[in-house]
Parts: C-alpha cells; structure tokens; sequence
C-alpha cells in the first residue's frame, strides 16, 4: 500500500515536472510524501562521492579536435532532426516515429554526451530531459508491468515492429531494459537533480519479473492462451557480449546476476587464425544467435570500462577483423545494423552459429552479399586502440559517411560493390557522440569502477524472483536485442 501510494505521488510529480517546464523551471527533484502510518522519510542529499561523481561527468581532459567536433555536431544533428516535438522522444531511424526502449537509451547517452562536449546548453539540455522523462513515466506499459518493446514516438502508443498500433503490446525485452538502466544510470549520476523522478520511474516498472535464477528473461504474450495459466511466455535472453552488457545496466540497479555476468557456456572458436569465445548456445539448440559483432565490446569499453577477460576477448575479436583485411584486402569492421533494403536489419559478425563472418536476420536467415562496413564499429575500434594502423585505416574509410544535409552520419558502406548504406539511425550517431565523449574525457570509461564499490548500487533493493514453471519461463530460447524498423 504504501509503494503504491509513493508511485501514485511521483506520477502526480512527473505531470507537475511537464507545468514546471512552462513556468520556465530547469530541474525537478521529487521526495515523496510519507505514505499513511508509515515514519517520514527524509530524502538525504547526494553524498561527497555522488558530487565527485556528477563534477567528473563534465572533466575535459582532451578536449575534441575541430574536425572531432564538427562529426560531434552531424551526429547530434540527427537527434534534433529526429526528436518529436509532443514526446521528448526520438525516432530509431531518420523520419521513422517509432523506436525501442534500446533506441531511446541511445538518445539519452547521446544528450548527456552532447550536454558535456558542448552541443547544447544547460537550459535546452533540461528542457529535453524534462520532456523525456515525463512521457518515459507516461507510457502504457505491457501487462501493465514493464515497457513493451516497441512504441510510436509521436504518440507513445504500444505499436509492434511495422509501428501499427497494439492494444496487447508485443512483450518486454530484458536486453532493452538492461540497455535504458545503463542509460538512466548515467543521467542519474551526472545530473543528480534528475535522480529521485529517474528512480521513481524505475520504482514503477516490475523488473523481478524479467530476472529468474541469475539470469535475464524476456516476455512474449502467448498466441494461444488456454494453454497456460500464465499469458506470458518469459524466454531467456541474451549471449556473450549483449548479455553481460545488459547484466551491467541490471547491476547498477542492485540486481545481482550471477549467471547472466559469467562468461559459461562458452567455447573457443578460431576466425582468420584467431582465437576467441563465442556462446555456447547457438540457433540450432536454442533458436538464439550467438553472434559475435563489435558494438557490445564498444559499449562496454566506453561505459563500465573492460576487464582484463573482456579486454583480452575484445582484442583478439578486434584482431580476427584485422586479419581479415590482410588475408583479403577487404577493409571489415562489423556489428549489426539497419540498412536501406530488404530486410532492413542485419547482423554482419564475426561469428554466429558455426560460421565465420555470417550475415544474418534474426531469424537467421543468410545474406552475405550485404555484409557492410559499420561506421559506428570503425569508430569504436579507432578510438578504443588509436595508435594501431588499422584502426586508423578504418576511421578514414567511414569518416565523411555522412548526409549531405549534415543530418547525421550513415550507418556504413556495402562490402559488395562500395555503395554506401544511405540509412540514418539514433543507434549509429548515439554511439558515435558516446564514443567522441569517451575521448574527450582522456578514454576513461564513466562507469569505470561503480560496481565494484558504489553508494547507489549498493542501496538499492530489489527481490529476485524465480517463478519456476507456472511463470511461463522456456530456457531455450531467447529474443534478443531488435531495432525498430521502417
């Protein structure tokens, strides 16, 4: 009673948060009111640590280049060009209004990031972040517990990947989510007069119910429903890479995911004369892909920082796409992508379920003849390893791949025949201004080292539930990270 009372309060604050914004106030802070017969909370304010933390987020130790920040400039350009005016919210792909949770967390990364390089200043950085915060608390939620996968950006409706609207909703996915908590994380950290209406609205969305056994569940409303007295069908998510990305972005929430962090079932696969792990737990045992692409290993690098695994795994993945190009002359920095024909969306990897260099749709369907060169990945990998020569090789090919009309950089350029992928996406030039942060603040990773000894993770407190066969829970499969689609 007194939780649901306490989520009543916030979304009464996040509405007056949207009055404010027309008062012409730049921040909001929420303390709930004390729930009936309950004690008074006093809401302490941010300890030294949390300040040092928030100070930290605007250190500029090596300060963009002008060329850096004019590529800094085209890539925020296509998130003023893609934010819709009712919402706050962003299109996944140019004049596109529709996205995924994971989309969104883009943009959130790319404002903080374009807050602190100086894209924009603090009262239009509020100004978006107010927006984007009441609509975030605004959205229908499926089965009224946690965001669906998909949503029309101009009107926050549940919509499914065609962006037609759906009463029911299409499910959850954990990876999503993992993907929004980093992102919320960080807006929380730098800017904590946003943190208690951030956390409020994480207070209200039931993410026990994407966590079974240590491990990260999605959910999908079963087709026929007499079958089972759960309607939703919870499957597991996520493999080596996107999976302990996502477990990050769940742990700096307090949830502890033992098996979704371990690196277990893995095994050693050799690529170009390379050697490195991949998941064990391919499409043909579990109807999942276990690809193998460059953008979680950036992520990761650029927001938690690697250990000494991940940087060793990371490299050798890094070095096999090196290999690659001597063996055949063919430049090849991959990841998954959008691209601007049928089918839409591919994963261009390095491995994925027994063959090397694999293109494929999440349905595993093939096509190599539109393997591409990712412009987010070459970036990745230049600035991740800046003194090697091929990495460097890599920014230079996919540097100018931007729009003519400077809204945005392309997503990359076909290995087939050279043309370039003429598709504009929140997944490309978010990454791109993460990544252009990352440098200007000396290639330090902003998460580096929260998890480890951290005051707000620490806090935290959450139930893990495992709901065991009633829920729903099928191990085998698993509905990994998608992009909305035009």
């Amino acid at each position: 009673m007194a939780m649901r009372l306490k989520q009543t309060l916030r979304i009464l604050f996040w509405s007056s948060c949207g009055l404010g914004l027309s008062l012409g106030l730049s921040m909001c802070t929420f303390r709930p009111a004390p729930a009936p017969e309950e004690t008074a909370e006093v809401e302490a304010g941010p300890s030294a640590s949390e300040i040092a933390f928030a100070e930290s987020c605007s250190a500029i130790s090596d300060p963009l280049s002008p060329e850096e920040f004019a590529t800094a400039q085209v890539a925020w350009q296509y998130f003023v060009n893609n934010r819709q005016p009712e919402t706050g919210l962003t299109n996944a792909a140019n004049n596109f209004p529709s996205a995924t949770l994971w989309d969104q967390g883009n943009y959130l990364t790319a404002l903080n990031a374009a807050r602190w390089l100086g894209l924009v200043d603090q009262p239009e950085f509020d100004l978006q972040l107010n927006q984007f915060l009441t609509s975030l608390g605004e959205l229908p939620l499926f089965e009224d517990a946690l965001p669906n996968k998909v949503y029309n950006t101009q009107t926050k409706a549940m919509v499914d990947y065609g962006n037609q609207p759906t009463e029911e909703g299409l499910g959850w996915s954990a990876l999503d989510l993992g993907r929004m908590l980093a992102a919320l994380d960080i807006v929380r950290r730098c800017h904590p007069e946003y943190r208690s209406w951030i956390e409020g609205i994480v207070a209200g969305w039931e993410l026990d119910r994407s966590v079974v056994d240590g491990q990260l569940f999605g959910g999908i409303p079963r087709e026929d429903k007499s079958l089972s007295k759960n309607p939703v069908l919870q499957v597991q998510e996520g493999r080596l890479g996107y999976e302990e990305y996502a477990a990050r972005g769940y742990s700096l929430w307090g949830y502890e995911l033992p098996t979704a962090l371990d690196l277990e079932p893995a095994k050693n696969v050799t690529v170009e004369g390379v050697s490195f792990l991949v998941d064990a737990r391919d499409f043909e045992g579990s109807q999942a892909n276990n690809y193998v692409v460059s953008e979680s290993f950036i992520l990761d690098a650029i927001e938690f920082g690697w250990d000494d695994t991940l940087a060793q795994q990371a490299k050798q993945v890094f070095e096999a796409q090196k290999q690659r190009y001597q063996n055949t002359g063919q430049l090849t920095a991959v990841s998954e992508d959008n691209i601007d024909q049928a089918p839409h969306f591919l994963y261009s990897t390095v491995y994925a379920n027994g063959n090397p260099w694999a293109v494929i749709t999440e349905e595993n369907e093939p096509h190599p003849e539109l393997r591409t060169l990712s412009t987010k990945a070459a970036f990745g990998w230049h600035y991740l390893f800046p003194e090697d020569e091929y990495a460097q090789q890599l920014m230079e090919a996919v540097k100018d791949l931007k729009a003519e009309d400077g809204g945005g950089y392309y997503a990359g350029r076909y290995e087939a025949d050279g043309e370039v992928n003429e598709i504009l996406t929140g997944n490309t030039n978010g990454l791109l201004l993460e990544i252009l942060y990352y440098k200007a603040r000396g290639q330090e990773a902003l998460l580096a080292g929260v998890l480890d000894n951290d005051e707000l993770t620490a806090s935290a407190t959450t139930t893990e539930k495992s709901e065991g066969d009633e829920s729903g829970v099928d191990e085998s499969a698993a509905d990994e990270t998608e992009t909305a689609q035009p």
